[in-house]
């Protein structure tokens, strides 16, 4: 099965990343590889979850239409989350 990422969500992707990596330290202090963060990349606003399920409820709650990045906390395992 392959997936395809639209420009839309390749931006998200980059800008997630990006936000990720700048969040990463202080995220990591408080919260290990058994969390997830979700990142609503227009504000730079994350949430944090015991499961991505979780962490997307959260930010899905502020930001109803938006797509997402999420990421473990602690890995770069990124990904676009919509529903």
């Amino acid at each position: 099965m392959s997936i395809t990422i639209d420009r839309k969500g390749k931006q998200i992707a980059d800008k997630g990343e990006k936000i990720y990596f700048k969040i990463k330290p202080e995220i990591e202090k408080k919260y290990d590889s058994s969390h997830f963060v979700t990142i609503e990349v227009k504000s730079g606003k994350y949430f944090i979850g015991k499961t991505p399920i979780e962490a997307f409820h959260k930010a899905r709650k502020e930001f109803p239409e938006k797509q997402f990045f999420l990421a473990q906390v602690g890995r770069l395992a990124g990904r676009l989350m919509t529903l």
